[in-house]
């Protein structure tokens, strides 16, 4: 997907929180949560698609472990 000049990738951070997991997109300083990571990439699109207005499929996530930084 990363080769694809019609796919916009956006760096996605992912950590656990309260029994769920929260998926956090610096680039738009946005959030949302999931129960697991087997829909986190999902998720994360509709997130970023829904704030954009970009279309799901021209989105790419590369999703990372780690809380952003102040």
């Amino acid at each position: 997907m990363d080769d694809d000049p019609l796919v916009r990738t956006f760096e996605v951070l992912a950590w656990p929180s309260d029994r769920r997991i929260v998926l956090y997109v610096p680039e738009i300083e946005a959030a949302t949560t999931v129960l697991s990571m087997v829909g986190a990439e999902d998720a994360a699109r509709s997130l970023i698609a829904d704030l954009t207005g970009l279309a799901p499929e021209a989105i790419g996530c590369r999703i990372g472990a780690g809380r952003p930084r102040p």
